[in-house]
């Protein structure tokens, strides 16, 4: 298996509903991580660049969130009519989609691949 340049985490957190709060799975995060691995494998990018769900990464109520590493930018907010512009803009081009940046969660790590 190769290693991918870039990998992008997407938070898929489903918080139970007695907690009373939200949280990116809300938001249709499972089906927004599918589309970008099926974009990723449709435009045969899956080989360098890789979408892959995760657990939580932080501030759950501006869900749904990512992270693409290594380059540790992060998205809040977005919806799955926005992964088309993340991949061509981003993952591909190199240049983060300001409008949808984010500041990483105090004391949050990167995720672990999963």
């Amino acid at each position: 298996m190769e290693t991918p340049d870039k990998i992008l985490f997407v938070c898929t957190n489903k918080r139970l509903a007695k907690w009373g709060k939200e949280s990116c799975g809300d938001h249709g995060a499972s089906d927004i991580a599918e589309h970008f691995r099926r974009v990723l494998k449709m435009r045969g990018l899956n080989k360098n660049l890789r979408a892959s769900a995760s657990g939580c990464l932080g501030p759950c109520n501006e869900g749904p969130h990512a992270v693409v590493m290594p380059d540790n930018i992060w998205y809040s907010g977005f919806s799955i009519d926005d992964v088309e512009e993340i991949v061509e803009s981003h993952l591909l081009g190199g240049k983060p989609v300001t409008r949808l940046q984010s500041s990483p969660a105090v004391g949050q790590q990167p995720p672990e691949e999963v």
